[in-house]
């Protein structure tokens, strides 16, 4: 392999560069290689789903994505590539980061979390929520205010086999946000690259700031939109509420079901739930309150 990385808590060796990744050189072996070549056929499995878009096995995984490539997934250990002729390269690799990585992931009995996180004082504070609820907004706003970015929007869980305890890994030191959040926090001069050419999305490495090490989520937010509040709202929560909310995050969870996860997806989240200190942020759906917002978590930290 050309290239050698770290990315998700893994070893990376690829034929392609990623500039999202952070290079790493070290003689131990690779847990993942990426590599152009042709799709194989994936065998259709009773308890697999399969579609001309999908195939999903518990061994096994395809996507095609028009106008940018295929990629296979195989027993946790490889990723195949192959490009559309007219293809962009930043494309190719966005949907090789998310997709691919994360069904590569789910083969090797791993349940990544989709959240952004940042660190404070070498603990993490994790912030969750669905499209649209303002992650990388108040991610953005955090790190003006001097936090540090740990994960754009993907931790990998690591469980102490003798404590049970959870900490994370970071996936790779690029964060992403829409041009209305840049121009929102007058950002737009720390922009490193467009994430894709037909998407108002923009990229900002933070290579040498980047952790590799897994940390201790300490404080973990959820965030939401309401239509009946008229200034944000912070309260704890707990119990079957928080861990259904907490569940609904695990990272492309349509894989679970065929990744036989469902144990280690309840005492991933359990054990999160029991580590942590939860509260649900509530802000307005309409108005501009990411200054709120942000200090609401601010002042929870102080």
């Amino acid at each position: 392999m050309e290239y050698t990385y770290w990315a998700y808590g893994l070893k990376v060796g690829s034929q392609l560069p990623f500039p999202e990744l952070l290079p790493l050189q070290n003689d131990n072996p690779c847990d993942l290689t990426v590599a152009w070549g042709a799709i194989p056929v994936i065998e259709k499995t009773p308890k697999g789903f399969h579609s001309e878009t999908y195939d999903i096995t518990p061994t096994s995984y395809r996507i095609s994505i028009k106008e940018v490539a295929s990629y296979a997934v195989l027993g946790g250990k490889s990723i195949v590539i192959e490009p559309d002729e007219n293809a962009d390269q930043n494309s190719i690799r966005l949907f090789c980061l998310s997709n691919a990585f994360a069904a590569a992931l789910h083969q090797r009995k791993t349940i990544p979390i989709h959240c952004a996180a940042l660190v404070d004082n070498s603990e993490l504070v994790l912030m969750l929520g669905d499209s649209g609820a303002g992650k990388s907004t108040t991610m953005a706003s955090l790190v003006q205010k001097g936090l540090k970015p740990f994960s754009d929007d993907v931790c990998v869980p690591f469980q102490d086999p003798e404590t049970g305890r959870i900490s994370l890994f970071s996936s790779y030191p690029m964060m992403k946000f829409w041009k209305e959040t840049l121009a929102l926090l007058g950002m737009e001069n720390a922009v490193d690259r467009k994430i894709r050419p037909d998407m108002e999305k923009y990229g900002i490495y933070f290579h040498q700031s980047f952790l590799t090490e897994a940390l201790n989520p300490k404080l973990i937010i959820l965030l939401e939109k309401s239509d009946e509040i008229s200034s944000p709202i912070l309260a704890p929560i707990s119990g079957i509420e928080l861990f259904t909310q907490l569940e609904s995050n695990a990272y492309r969870g349509e894989y679970l079901g065929f990744s036989d996860l469902k144990k280690e997806h309840f005492m991933l989240f359990t054990q999160l739930a029991n580590q942590s200190a939860c509260f649900v942020l509530k802000r307005p759906s309409v108005g501009n309150f990411v200054e709120e917002v942000a200090q609401k978590i601010i002042n929870l930290l102080n």
